[in-house]
Parts: structure tokens; sequence; C-alpha cells
């Protein structure tokens, strides 16, 4: 007998859309058909409603031992759970993942604390941290976190010399790209003016960063041949960079983050501190840019560089942006807000948001098919969402550690009802159904 049958649903399968019922054994998607299946010990009755691929955000912070205040494992994997993201994959935030002692207490401190499963980012890259490359490889880690800009920033010749390391074991040099030396100059500018209202920081870290940093990598790629990720890009001249160069090898890929849909450097300066984040939030051209690079495919996927501060973190830039803490909390609100703001609003189609969420991130970071895609015998992870219902985001209702959201009060129509991971189902109408401990890590393949 099947473990989870879910009948009625319109399923997202890789040939497209199709009304039909499909049936869990063992965590697997056992078999998917357009007639009724046999009953197995839980049956969902979707009625109707929408079932996608269990979310991937490629680019969240879970974990730091140094400001667990912040995020853990367990909130940040409830809130996920919470919002249909069935996997993330987790990076440093200040404390490195470049050993192997390291990758292996953030493994065990997953794997103890999780509901979702999940897979790692290694970095934050060092220019003496080349060494432990191939040991972390051989661990399912391939992809590595460099920096042009502070506080982790890289001069050139260390970061090519690690570029080409990562490129020997077949690996992926992901990428934060905004140059130091321009946000230097104006962030110093800036401090001597007196200037320390939330625009400063926008005006700190304008296009001409992140358009330098990109044109720089993409031009030792060229020479190098490897694979990179440019992280959350911001601006419309660093996405047609990445337009340009993009070719069939598939060798470079791009992400952006809901708050660079959502919000601009205008919200800034009436949110404060509370939209504090690195790069800075742009203009409404570059918001337009980034959603008509979303639809054509020049940007890969949406993450959300989940990386929140505390109330008391944020709060203290009030009067001092400076001081805030960068950094917002996204992984709750990924799906919903892409739904209703993307295809709600005609801006992607369903078939896109399903390759931004879900396909595109397992392919690019190698859990694909085991994730991103609902097939027989992959893992069943699976979101059932009701495409008609309605929801206000309200901080009281998030399930993240810090207890806020940037999206407070934000209407939003398409909700996920159930999120169901490996065959269980871990949360339902936002209550989360499952315990720590369930979540398993994802060593990744080629």
């Amino acid at each position: 007998m099947p473990g989870l049958t879910v009948r009625n649903a319109k399923l997202f399968l890789p040939t497209g859309l199709t009304s039909g019922n499909l049936t869990v054994e063992d965590g697997l998607i056992k078999d998917i058909s357009k007639t009724n299946l046999p009953a197995g010990n839980h049956v969902i009755d979707a009625d109707g409603g929408l079932v996608i691929p269990g979310v991937i955000d490629a680019h969240a912070h879970f974990y730091d031992p140094k400001f667990s205040q912040r995020e853990d494992f367990e909130n940040g994997s409830k809130a996920a759970a919470a919002g249909g993201v069935t996997t993330i994959f987790s990076m440093p935030l200040d404390s490195p993942i470049l050993k192997p002692e390291e990758v292996e207490k953030t493994i065990k401190a997953g794997e103890k604390n999780s509901i979702i499963d999940f897979s790692l980012h290694a970095g934050n890259m060092t220019k003496n941290s080349s060494q432990y490359i191939s040991r972390i490889v051989k661990m399912g880690i391939k992809t590595f976190k460099l920096f042009t800009s502070p506080p982790y920033a890289l001069e050139r010749n260390d970061r090519r010399r690690i570029m080409r390391a990562i490129d020997q074991e077949r690996g992926i040099s992901f990428i934060h790209a905004e140059d130091r030396e321009i946000i230097r100059e104006k962030t110093e500018k800036l401090k001597n003016a007196g200037r320390k209202d939330p625009s400063a920081h926008a005006e700190a870290r304008p296009n001409e960063a992140e358009e330098k940093a990109v044109r720089e990598i993409i031009t030792d790629q060229k020479k190098i041949g490897n694979h990179i990720h440019f992280a959350h890009l911001s601006t419309r001249q660093a996405t047609q960079l990445v337009k340009n160069a993009k070719t069939s090898e598939e060798k470079i890929s791009a992400e952006t983050c809901p708050h660079f849909l959502v919000f601009t450097q205008e919200d800034l300066e009436k949110k404060g501190p509370y939209l504090r984040t690195n790069p800075s939030l742009k203009s409404k051209k570059d918001v337009a840019a980034l959603w008509k690079a979303l639809s054509t495919g020049t940007i890969d996927m949406v993450t959300t560089d989940h990386a929140p501060g505390t109330r008391e973190e944020k709060e203290v830039g009030k009067n001092n942006i400076w001081k805030s803490q960068i950094g917002i909390p996204g992984v709750e609100t990924l799906l919903p807000i892409m739904f209703s703001e993307g295809v709600n609003e005609g801006r992607i189609t369903l078939n896109r948001l399903v390759d931004l969420l879900c396909v595109a991130p397992a392919r690019r970071f190698g859990i694909y098919p085991k994730k991103g895609c609902i097939k027989e015998g992959t893992d069943a992870d699976l979101v059932i969402i009701d495409q008609k219902k309605k929801m206000k985001i309200k901080n009281k209702n998030i399930h993240y550690k810090v207890g806020w959201t940037p999206y407070d009060g934000m209407e939003i129509q398409g909700v996920p009802v159930f999120t169901i991971s490996r065959g269980e189902v871990i949360a339902r109408e936002g209550k989360i159904q499952d315990e720590p401990g369930r979540g398993r890590f994802l060593p990744v393949s080629d």
C-alpha cells in the first residue's frame, strides 16, 4: 500500500501541466496517472489545486554558530516548509566553511535540527583556502563562494587562482560581484559628508559597482573557461553583461532575489535599516529589467539570500544606517511572492516559475532529478498551491527566529497549503507538521 496518495491535482510534470493523481512509497513518487490510483495510508484530495515540485532556495544563510540569535537550521527550515521550500543550499555568513571539519560540523547541525533536506556551498574563500577544495568536493560540495567586495574581498590574482583550482575539481565559483574600490570611495565620501540616512547606503553601492565587478569576472571566466554563478544580481547593466556572455556551453548562470523584484531605493528611504542589503536596492528601471531577464532566461533562478538580523540589530541603524546589520529574511515568502508578483501579474509564466524555483537550481547545483521535478522514482517533494487563496503577510505569522519580514502587510494571491518532503506532510496551511532532525544532507553530483 502506498504511503501517500494525492488525488484530483493539477500536476506540473516535466511534460507540462496535467490533471491526475500520484502515489508515494518509501519517500519516492511511485505512480503518476490520470485515472484513480490506490489509496495510501494518507490521502490528500488536492481539489483541483496546483502541485509543483518542492521549491529549492539555492542561496540561504541558515547556520552561523556566532550568530545563532539570527537564524538556525530549526527555525529556518520551519519557515522554509511553511512557504513551500523543501530544499535549501546553506552557505557561510561569517563563520567559514573552508575545511573538512567545518563541513562536518555544519552537516551535523543540519541533520540534527532541520526538517527539510539541504546542501551546502563552501566559503567564504580566502587566498589560502585552495588546499581544501579537493577534499571538500569529495564530501559532496562543489560550489565555493568568492567575493570581489568587503568584507571578504580577494585580490584579483588570488581570485583567478582559486577559480582555476575550483575548475580543476569541476566545481562552480559562486560570485558576489561588487567592485570594492568604487564602494570604498563612495562610502568614504558619504561618511565624510556626514551622511547617515538610508539612501547613503544605496549611494555607496551604485549600479556601476556591480557592473564593473561582473564585467571583470566575465573577462576572467573567458580566459579560464570555468563555471561561474553570479549571486543576487540587482542591476540592469550587470544583467545585460550576463546576457551577452552566456553561451551554449552553459558555464555562466545567475540569480536574483525577491527583494530586488519588489522593493526600490525609495522603499529603503521609507523602511530604513530593515531594507539594508548588499547589494543595495536599486531603481524601478532595474526592477523592470530583472523581471524581463527572468522571463527570457538571462537570469536562471530566484533565491532569497536569506540573512536575517534581529530587530535590535536593525533598529540601531535608524539614525545611522552604517550601524545596521546587513541582510533580510526571505525563505518563507519566496514562493508566494514569486507566484503573486510574477505569475499573477503576467511577468512570468507558470512554466517559468517552476523552472526558476525548482528545475534550474536543481540542475545547476547537482541534485536533479532527485529534486526539482515530479517524476516516477524521484523524491516526493511537492507543494500544493491554492491559486485563488489570498493572504496578507504578517510579522506575527512568520516562522523566522527574528520575528519580522520586510513584506509585512503585503497582499498576495497563490498560497502553499501543503508542503510535502519525501512523501511526508511537513507543513499544512502554514502550520508545521513535523519535528527537527528529519532533514538530510544532499551531496551533489556532476
